[in-house]
């Protein structure tokens, strides 16, 4: 539910429900009950009803990537027919005091966080403030409050690069990003690592990119690498969004795939089959990180915090992969 949803059911200004939420100007009380009134909130006792919608604020990350784009679309989607009220909370220009007087305003039954704020210790903040969090689609070390939910990435990428290998690319680019903690992007990377050893080869700097997750970084390392002397045969792009980059990339400079160089996903995102050639990739079931949140949030049960729930992945063969061919900027490796 956005403030413009609140303000419009409440019968009053989207500022006037911004006001309420920041405490930056009191409200009156007639005002303040009738947002309390559209959040599910007991005024007599100032505590939610249990018999009423339940509050999930979901910790909006910077939208530059289609991923965290398709699961707030699906929570959207979903979460109606359960009474659950979903109200977005971008955060990325706040302070951790500013954060902490919002969620104090809004008493959320839970909190849904995509990806860990950089500049703000959310998750120290919600667990001061005793509300339960769901993690979705992400790995973190400080989990003492939260349930997380995510496939398995170290296996994940290990079985990417196990499939790249059996089709005979033994030079392969992989484009990541940054690897922090225990993030998915240093699981991922562990699980080539893993791979690459396994199979004799060297997982070396050269043949690794770092970046945000992004289509203008997939373009621009793809086109980078071509340029440079680094033989390869496969890019393993660790998002669909980067991996269509690496292909437009390609593309612009006459590189056909998979005929010259195969490219492989991870995500599978609904564009993945709209592309030309059609992505191969890592599907992550985001069906089931929403139905496995909310089936959380529905039922009251966060007995799983502090622990995680694994999803199953699956690799969704299509059409930019094949087995190499040889000839076009590669070597085989010593």
């Amino acid at each position: 539910m956005t403030v413009r949803e609140i303000a419009r059911q409440a019968g009053v200004s989207a500022a006037t429900v911004s006001r309420y939420f920041t405490g930056t100007e009191k409200v009156s009380e007639d005002v303040r009950c009738k947002i309390q009134s559209v959040l599910g909130d007991d005024v007599s006792s100032g505590k939610r009803s249990r018999h009423k919608n339940r509050l999930m604020v979901m910790i909006v990350p910077h939208m530059r990537l289609a991923f965290y784009q398709e699961l707030m679309k699906r929570f959207m989607e979903k979460v109606s027919p359960y009474g659950i009220q979903l109200i977005f909370l971008p955060i990325f220009n706040s302070d951790a005091a500013q954060v902490r007087a919002l969620l104090k305003r809004l008493r959320p039954d839970g909190l849904v966080i995509l990806e860990e704020p950089v500049t703000v210790p959310i998750l120290d903040i919600a667990y001061e403030m005793k509300i339960p969090v769901v993690v979705c689609g992400e790995t973190l070390s400080n989990i003492r409050s939260a349930v997380i939910i995510h496939v398995n990435d170290i296996s994940a990428a290990y079985d990417g690069t196990k499939y790249l290998l059996s089709l005979g690319h033994r030079e392969i680019m992989f484009f990541s990003n940054h690897a922090k903690g225990v993030n998915a992007s240093y699981q991922r990377i562990s699980g080539c690592s893993k791979a690459m050893a396994e199979a004799g080869l060297h997982f070396d700097e050269p043949y690794i990119r770092y970046g945000e997750l992004t289509f203008e970084n997939g373009y621009r390392f793809a086109q980078e690498s071509i340029k440079g002397e680094v033989p390869f045969s496969a890019i393993f792009c660790f998002s669909d969004e980067m991996a269509k980059g690496a292909i437009c990339g390609l593309h612009d400079l006459g590189i056909k795939v998979p005929e010259d160089i195969s490219v492989l996903g991870f995500d599978d995102l609904p564009f993945t089959e709209e592309m030309r050639p059609q992505l191969t990739t890592i599907h992550q079931p985001l069906d089931d990180f929403v139905r496995s949140t909310i089936n959380i949030f529905f039922n009251d049960d966060f007995s799983m915090c502090g622990k995680e729930l694994i999803m199953k992945y699956s690799i969704i063969k299509r059409d930019s992969c094949s087995t190499k061919k040889g000839g076009l900027h590669t070597n085989e490796r010593e």
